[in-house]
């Protein structure tokens, strides 16, 4: 297969993944979409302003940026990691709360 610089758009594979939200953030959202179509002309969902507020702010957070990169390299070189642990496990406490390590 050929390297694209432009990956697949034609299938999209979605995930469903119920918000709440108070009071104010919902109107806040209602107000946005008036605000989107008074800018833009087009109708968009409050999901659609959720997905893309998300995207837009993960996309723009530079330490969440280096995690996501290196948690991408990890998977990328051993594959999807397993449920199970191929090592012996080690309990430690940190401030009160269990961590696990591999010894």
């Amino acid at each position: 297969m050929n390297e694209i610089a432009l990956p697949a758009f034609h299938v999209t594979t979605t995930s469903t993944c119920p918000v709440k939200i108070d009071y104010r953030l919902g109107q806040d959202l209602r107000l946005y979409r008036q605000y989107y179509k008074q800018a833009y002309g087009a109708e968009v969902t409050e999901a659609d302003l959720i997905r893309e507020m998300t995207r837009r702010f993960m996309d723009s957070d530079p330490q969440f940026q280096i995690f996501k990169n290196r948690q991408t390299a990890v998977v990328g070189r051993r594959g999807p990691k397993s449920a199970v642990p191929t090592t012996p496990q080690k309990v430690l406490q940190t401030n009160g709360v269990p961590v696990t390590s591999a010894n």
